[in-house]
């Protein structure tokens, strides 16, 4: 009875991983050059990238439609440094980049309005 349970274990485990495998693989996380192409798919243009662009632990982005100017920031040896890009012509994308350090980079993407 026991080896029949075993079997059954045994089984269900085979049919489970090669869907584990396939998770694994899709599920790593993107380079900064990777997820700013995904942007760039979208009709986005690259404009800067401020900071030292570094290993992160997750991502975010900041944009707006109605807001007059975008901010960018990021954090350098933990010093904080800006740049206001105005959104009269274009619109801007943050897309920010968080390190395990503390540190931050991001990337200033546009699009004509």
């Amino acid at each position: 009875m026991f080896s029949s349970i075993q079997e059954k274990g045994f089984l269900s485990t085979l049919r489970i991983l090669p869907w584990m495998t396939i998770w694994i693989l899709f599920s790593c996380s993107k380079t900064a050059p990777e997820v700013v192409a995904d942007w760039e798919e979208d009709g986005w243009i690259l404009v800067q990238v401020h900071g030292q662009e570094k290993k992160f632990s997750r991502t975010g982005e900041l944009k707006s439609k109605t807001a007059k100017s975008i901010e960018a920031s990021w954090i350098e040896r933990g010093y904080r440094k800006t740049k206001i890009y105005s959104q009269k012509t274009h619109y801007y994308l943050v897309l920010r980049f968080f390190c395990e350090d503390g540190d931050e980079f991001v990337a200033v993407m546009k699009k004509r309005k």
